[in-house]
């Protein structure tokens, strides 16, 4: 379930996703890029991510992650409960002061990126005893917090949506053309701000707006999909949906017990 955050965070806040679930045996679930930053709270059994089997498997209860170009991995028990906080691209840049960047494929505790008042965040939500109540602390806490966008935070955000506005089919020369700026510094700005570059954030955006056509049209062939969605060709569509999710576009579609439109159980 999907609700929209209140007027004076909509630019900040894209939505909220809540997901209530529950299941007989504990899963491994796919999560992928999706453009966003967010701030996960986990009021049910906790999350381990598990990427690489070599590792000691990390236990994520509340936190915030930043910018994902890459699948991951995580495993749940059998009771989930989470509200997510999906962030608005430039949304992360106007909480911390970390450069965005240097959270992209992290997942940050609430008391490393907010101190002692995201500790307190996070214990005042898992307290309360529904989502609405949980809405309520976390847009309280973020109203308080909120930074004005910087002049740089404002253009890149203008080139974000730009981006958006074309589902990720805008060259970056007629993007760098009508923003009046150098492709070196809008890199350079683009990863502080969001995270990751802006030809990649434009490749995630097409594979988003990809899933969305076939949502909408679920009777597309994999030829017709790709050509909709603006990719060369089938051969090429299939290898970006592989380099982004990890698994094929007819794997995904087969799998019908998704969580989100990002985050779907695997065979264990």
């Amino acid at each position: 379930m999907q609700l929209a955050p209140s007027p004076a965070l909509a630019d900040l806040v894209k939505h909220y996703l809540i997901i209530d679930h529950q299941v007989e045996n504990v899963f491994t679930h796919r999560f992928f890029p999706d453009g966003h930053a967010g701030l996960v709270f986990s009021y049910a059994d906790s999350l381990t991510r598990s990427d690489d089997r070599t590792l000691p498997a990390t236990h994520l209860d509340s936190f915030m992650y930043g910018q994902v170009n890459r699948y991951h991995n995580l495993s749940t028990g059998k009771n989930i409960g989470l509200l997510i906080v999906v962030l608005q691209p430039w949304g992360l840049s106007l909480l911390s002061s970390i450069p965005a960047d240097e959270t992209t494929n992290q997942q940050l505790s609430f008391g490393d990126v907010f101190g002692n008042a995201g500790i307190y965040l996070q214990d005042s939500v898992l307290r309360c005893a529904n989502t609405i109540s949980r809405i309520k602390q976390i847009e309280t806490f973020l109203l308080r917090l909120r930074q004005r966008l910087s002049h740089e935070s404002a253009l890149i955000k203008a080139a974000a949506e730009l981006i958006s506005s074309t589902n990720g089919a805008i060259p970056i020369q007629q993007l760098t053309q009508q923003l009046t700026i150098t492709e070196r510094s809008l890199e350079r700005r683009f990863n502080k701000i969001i995270g990751i570059g802006p030809k990649q954030f434009a490749r995630i955006l097409r594979l988003q707006n990809c899933l969305k056509i076939h949502r909408q049209n679920p009777l597309l062939n994999l030829t017709q999909l790709a050509y909709t969605a603006g990719y060369y060709d089938q051969a090429h569509f299939i290898r970006e949906f592989s380099h982004f999710v990890g698994i094929t576009p007819k794997q995904y579609e087969a799998n019908t017990k998704r969580l989100a439109v990002n985050l779907m159980p695997l065979p264990l």
